[in-house]
């Protein structure tokens, strides 16, 4: 999924960041910038997948619709 790999993405990157990270201005960085996004992108995933589920449900919902013969 496309917020998966984004998500992977900033984790890792945050990850690597902190490895280097060695004052308070570093960390700051971690805290204010690369946490908010990570975060953001955590929203968008779970908005991403309620919305397929969603979208997957609708689908269902309008096969059965059309196949209802009425008379």
């Amino acid at each position: 999924m496309m917020f998966d790999d984004v998500f992977g993405m900033i984790e890792q990157c945050t990850d690597t960041f902190r490895d280097g990270v060695r004052d308070s201005f570093g960390e700051s960085i971690i805290a204010d910038v690369l946490g908010p996004i990570r975060n953001q992108i955590g929203l968008l995933r779970s908005l991403h997948e309620e919305l397929e589920r969603a979208s997957f449900d609708i689908n269902q919902a309008l096969q059965e619709a059309r196949s209802m013969h009425f008379s």
